[in-house]
């Protein structure tokens, strides 16, 4: 009989390497600062210079308004056109408070990536390209049914030509060069996560895990030894895990193809 495992085609699956056991005995799983997410098309751009000067007709614009919301006898007592005379010798401080109100507006349309923490997750656990972007083969892979987390939202990964003007839309677009990869992201607002842990010269943000959330654990091909059998170990005595599969993943030599295995948790796996 064949201990082949046929992996539900609903699951999400998150790449991690030895920092999966404390984790998972906490229960939770890590999210990262957008910035720090490794993937270099999701760090901002580079800050433009700001203008100099703004255009004429927006200064007078500006003044304009500004002699409108002066009180009505304080208007009583001087000229449009004595106002703006009088205004001309301020002219470049006003110019430059208008240029940092603009910035300061664009800056919160569009949103900064700080404030938004992500996590990536893959859909096809058969791509090998998928498995080497984080860790490669040496990991492990969580599979996580998204129907069980109703708490967290995973979006798709848009695989375009150009990016969404705004956060947290941006995070979720890619390189269409990257579309093999087929990834989903949980995204979250930095100010929604209250739990987080220095890892090294590293902070990650802590989100609880639902363990009927988790339905199976894929191990890399090439999983260290110690690794593995902490994480066998580990299954065998934790009560919220014991009934959820681990499969090893081999190359299948006929069929050219990956598979993953079960792995029957016996003491003879015991280090």
């Amino acid at each position: 009989m064949s201990n082949t495992l046929s992996l539900p085609p609903e699951l999400v699956y998150l790449p991690l390497g030895e920092e999966a056991i404390p984790l998972l005995k906490r229960g939770f799983i890590p999210l990262l600062p957008a910035t720090a997410s490794g993937l270099p098309w999701l760090l901002p751009p580079p800050a433009q210079a700001a203008p100099l000067r703004i255009a004429a007709e927006d200064y007078l614009t500006h003044m304009h308004a500004e002699y409108e919301r002066l009180p009505d006898n304080l208007r009583s007592l001087i000229s449009r056109d004595d106002f703006l005379r009088q205004a001309e010798s301020k002219r470049a401080d006003i110019e430059a408070a208008l240029v940092a109100q603009r910035k300061a507006r664009a800056e919160e349309d569009i949103g900064k990536p700080e404030d938004w923490l992500l996590q990536r997750f893959f859909s096809d656990p058969y791509c090998p390209l998928a498995w080497q972007q984080t860790g490669g083969f040496h990991g492990i892979w969580l599979g996580i049914d998204p129907q069980q987390w109703p708490d967290a939202q995973f979006q798709p990964v848009s695989y375009q030509t150009s990016r969404a003007s705004r956060l947290p839309d941006s995070l979720c677009c890619d390189p269409a060069a990257q579309a093999p990869l087929a990834e989903q992201r949980l995204i979250c607002a930095l100010a929604s996560v209250d739990k987080s842990i220095q890892v090294g010269q590293q902070r990650q943000w802590l989100l609880r895990l639902p363990p009927k959330a988790l339905r199976v654990v894929l191990l890399g091909a090439q999983i260290p030894r110690r690794f593995e059998q902490g994480l066998l170990q580990f299954w065998q005595q934790d009560f919220r895990y014991q009934r959820i599969p681990l499969a090893q993943m081999r190359f299948n030599n006929r069929d050219l193809s990956w598979e993953y295995q079960l792995r029957p948790l016996t003491r003879a796996e015991n280090p």
